[in-house]
């Protein structure tokens, strides 16, 4: 009797269930719940002892093991159609559980994320190990899934064609892409399973470690504002709103008063280095300069909290020494701040690095507005005449964050941009398996996660090796420099550049249809407390989730509808 992988899931036997008749008339022994009440035993006398890490590590093992038994029940329930795709995905959830990886992957990490917090320095801010626990368990657990992700996905399209079970699939009224669109279904599925699971277990860890022993009172501050938080930011604009875009306007006017011919080829960068210049000079502070930012948009009453942060990341200009002090005092609203005992105090800190420097909400203005003022403090270095100049990179060298949403929901939602990335894989490592053998399968979906990840380390890369392109160059721009290149060296037979330029247009051309994972971060936003807006991230799950899978499923089906399946067993 043959088992109809389209329709229904093979049986699986447990290696918990003993199927000796004999030994055991009437009924299977199953000693799995004697396992768990002598680990919940176990749980309970280390903690009572004092064990705490031991009880907190079984504890979570249980927890973890239950949500995926519930997640399996769930998955099963909702595979229980009998349309042939449900089915496909039906038969690839059992695989997947037969293969015990989700159990083992989720073992794994239920021991590793309770000792996570063991390896912390318990000396060191607990804001700064909170964040480095969200950031390291996360990525850490997108990572071990991605990679089961891949070889669950390879392995099932692989081993269907290799012992030739594809062939009884297909026999049946199921086309081929309702079969990959099957397998993608099934395996995106069991993603979400686990991935809720797991955050699940990395939420709990979070919260139990929030309620350690913080530093001083601004550790605890810096917990709940800054990292169990998801605040927006907002950037400034100048006080003087129209008179600075027109001074910018009159700068590009006179430029293309000055010389007719060179606007014309560009003028659009033209306008674009005049205004990054006045912004950039904006942004810096001189000795005799003092500095003005507009923060608007700040309604008191939408802010959930006591404070806002104001975020900067300050240079100090023309001294050759890392993280050079620089000396800086500021006014909100005119006023100065802070005062201490009726003195106003000026604020030292390392240059090069972000500082965040809480602002009572009390301090913005009725109409929802905050003038920042800065003024150069520094003292004068030796050898010089005017003290250093302060510079502030804009767009995220100076912001306000102010809370406008939960760490809960945001954690939620940046579950659901992991599991976009997830789903986009699996449909790349289904494209690949549809045509390749299993072992080419993995190293070509490898290749594309780590091109995804990589993507602007790999761009630039691209760029030192076979010459620099301009920051904001097109594909269209890049591959006409490509061209260039390659036509002289082809013309000039220097085979090497010609082959360094074949290379680097696949590889541009490559990377152009790769999505870069790091515009879709999700880890970095909960670990530091920044909001994953709604928008966002239903853009993020509509690209990653929805519009790469259709075209690579597409793609998927393209060659498997042009592979001889019988000559491939």
């Amino acid at each position: 009797m043959t088992t109809d992988t389209a329709a229904g899931p093979r049986p699986l036997t447990s290696s918990f269930i003993d199927d000796d008749a004999s030994c055991s008339p009437g009924w299977r022994k199953d000693p799995r719940p004697f396992i768990v009440v002598a680990s919940a035993i176990v749980a309970g006398l280390s903690w009572l002892a004092g064990r705490e890490p031991l009880a907190l590590t079984i504890g979570s093992i249980l927890l973890l093991a239950a949500g995926i038994a519930l997640g399996v029940a769930v998955l099963r329930r909702l595979l229980s159609a009998s349309h042939g795709g449900v089915g496909v995905a039906r038969t690839v959830v059992e695989e997947a559980i037969g293969t015990r990886a989700p159990a083992i992957l989720v073992l794994l990490l239920a021991v590793l994320i309770p000792t996570l917090p063991l390896l912390l320095d318990p000396e060191e801010r607990l804001a700064y190990r909170l964040q480095f626990f969200l950031s390291w368990s996360l990525s850490g657990s997108c990572f071990l899934l991605a990679m089961v992700t891949i070889a669950l996905t390879c392995g099932s399209v692989c081993s269907d064609i290799d012992s030739q079970r594809i062939h009884m699939t297909l026999a049946k009224p199921l086309a081929r892409w309702q079969y990959l669109l099957g397998k993608w279904l099934g395996i995106v599925l069991l993603d979400a399973m686990l991935l809720a699971v797991i955050g699940a277990g990395i939420f709990a860890g979070a919260m139990a470690l929030r309620r350690g022993a913080a530093a001083d009172a601004a550790d605890r501050l810096a917990v709940d504002e800054q990292v169990f938080t998801a605040r927006d930011s907002v950037r400034p604009v100048h006080p003087d709103g129209p008179a600075f875009e027109s001074a910018i306007a009159a700068e590009v006017e006179r430029v293309r008063k000055e010389d007719p011919e060179g606007f014309a080829r560009n003028a659009a960068g033209i306008r674009r280095r005049i205004l990054s210049e006045r912004v950039l000079e904006w942004h810096t502070v001189t000795s005799d300069v003092v500095a003005s930012f507009l923060f608007k948009g700040l309604d008191p009453k939408r802010i959930g909290a006591d404070v806002i942060q104001l975020r900067l990341k300050p240079f100090a200009d023309n001294v050759g020494v890392d993280r050079a002090e620089v000396r800086f005092a500021i006014w909100l609203n005119d006023r100065p701040f802070p005062t201490r005992n009726g003195r106003h105090e000026a604020y030292t800190l390392p240059s090069l690095m972000f500082h965040t420097i809480d602002i009572p909400v009390s301090k913005i203005g009725p109409n929802g507005e905050l003038k920042l003022t800065i003024a150069n403090r520094n003292l004068l270095p030796p050898g010089e005449t005017v003290p250093t100049s302060i510079a502030f990179s804009p767009d995220k060298g100076l912001e306000i964050l102010y809370r406008s949403g939960s760490f809960g929901w945001n954690f939620v939602r940046g579950l659901g941009v992991g599991w976009a990335k997830l789903a986009m894989l699996t449909a790349a490592a289904l494209a690949a398996s549809s045509w390749l053998a299993f072992p080419t399968a993995v190293l070509t979906s490898l290749m594309v996660y780590v091109a995804a990840v990589g993507r602007a380390f790999l761009a630039d890369a691209v760029d030192i090796y076979t010459g620099r392109d301009a920051p904001d160059a097109t594909l269209v721009a890049m591959i006409r420099l490509r061209g260039r290149i390659l036509l002289e060296a082809i013309n000039t037979f220097d085979w090497r550049s010609a082959a360094k330029s074949i290379l680097s247009l696949a590889a541009d051309a490559f990377l152009a249809f790769v999505p870069s994972f790091g515009a879709h971060d999700g880890v970095t936003e909960i670990a530091t407390g920044r909001l994953l807006a709604p928008a966002a991230v239903a853009g993020s799950c509509g690209l990653l989730g929805v519009i790469y899978p259709v075209v690579l499923i597409g793609l998927g089906w393209a060659l498997l509808q042009r592979r001889d399946l019988i000559g491939s067993s």
